[in-house]
């Protein structure tokens, strides 16, 4: 009777912990339909194949393809996005290519605050950055805003990590499960959202690959 007792009471813990962890989160896709969802994703594969297998997305970035990026876009009213949460596994890289949840996280003038939680297994570090980029067709690179890092080095490849990001008007909150928060201060409060894009992707700036990342369990915040 104890034992059911303290089993009942563990359960109970475990759960409450649980849903805490997600409160305000709401599931967006787990993948479980078994192909890319149209009605969720907008699909840019320039410069990396993007299928769902066992369950989760994957993306194998190819070689060859420098200073490009490729992604999932959320196209259910990404500008009321505020906050993007996913398991990401890194299999297999070559070179330095990233895995990286991103988006604009607010707007300066004509300009978008640019925001990503990246893995790099190359450099073996999980580092966070923001930055204002310019309008399209351009897009131009304005200004470096930030950039901080995990201790290092971190053990990247073959491991699943839980990245999310969190907008407000005043700040980011970046977070990696189990390694904490990492919170980037606007010198000026500006409004937590500044265009359309948010996404989980990888990048290589060199042109190296090939690299295989899988996201699951996407979660995102409104307002």
């Amino acid at each position: 009777m104890i034992n059911k007792l303290i089993l009942v009471l563990l359960t109970a813990i475990i759960f409450a912990f649980s849903t805490s962890a997600l409160a305000g989160w709401e599931l967006y896709d787990d993948f479980s339909s078994g192909s890319i969802d149209a009605g969720r994703w907008d699909v840019d594969d320039t410069s990396a194949a993007i299928s769902v297998e066992n369950g989760q997305a994957k993306f194998i970035h190819q070689n060859g393809n420098p200073n490009d990026s490729s992604y999932l876009f959320f196209n259910q009213t990404p500008s009321n996005i505020i906050g993007i949460k996913a398991d990401v596994l890194i299999e297999s890289c070559t070179g330095d290519v990233r895995a990286r949840i991103a988006g604009y996280s607010g707007g300066v003038g004509e300009n978008h605050v640019w925001s990503g939680l990246q893995l790099q297994p190359s450099q073996e570090r999980i580092y966070t950055s923001a930055g204002l980029e310019g309008p399209p067709p351009n897009y131009t690179w304005v200004e470096d805003l930030h950039y901080a890092h995990y201790e290092k080095p971190i053990s990247v490849a073959g491991v699943s990590f839980n990245l999310s990001m969190a907008l407000s008007n005043d700040k980011i909150t970046y977070e990696v499960d189990g390694r904490g928060k990492i919170v980037y201060k606007y010198a000026t409060a500006i409004p937590p959202t500044g265009g359309d894009f948010k996404a989980i992707g990888t990048r290589s700036t060199n042109g190296d690959g090939p690299c295989t990342v899988y996201f699951d369990n996407v979660y995102i915040l409104r307002p």
